[in-house]
């Protein structure tokens, strides 16, 4: 089974929706050569082309196609769920309890 790293399946997609290395690196954040080394290397695993590229322009084979209509929605939703799973991570969750001399407590209520 070819399992291949999220990763990969991002770039295909963002390729895709820029129509454009250049484009689709910048928003991944690394350098189009790289995206295009590791399109390569996906497309050799995969045996298959999916995009046709020229010095010009860059589009989506008959196959690229219909592999980026089936992974875009479950990226999507993994999408969410990542940001779903950082929000609660920020929120604060809990019981807080303060140990405090009786004394010290009666001397803060005092002063306001």
């Amino acid at each position: 089974m070819l399992r291949e790293r999220l990763v990969d399946l991002e770039a295909i997609v963002a390729i895709a929706r820029h129509g454009s290395f250049r484009a689709a690196a910048r928003e991944l954040e690394i350098s189009p050569t790289a995206l295009s080394h590791a399109i390569a290397s996906l497309e050799a695993r995969l045996g298959v082309r999916l995009f046709d590229r020229t010095t010009r322009s860059v589009s989506l084979t008959s196959v690229g196609d219909e592999f980026v209509v089936g992974i875009a929605p479950a990226l999507g939703e993994i999408r969410d769920d990542m940001e779903s799973v950082n929000r609660e991570r920020d929120t604060a969750a809990g019981m807080l309890r303060i140990n405090s001399s009786l004394n010290a407590a009666i001397a803060q209520r005092s002063r306001h």
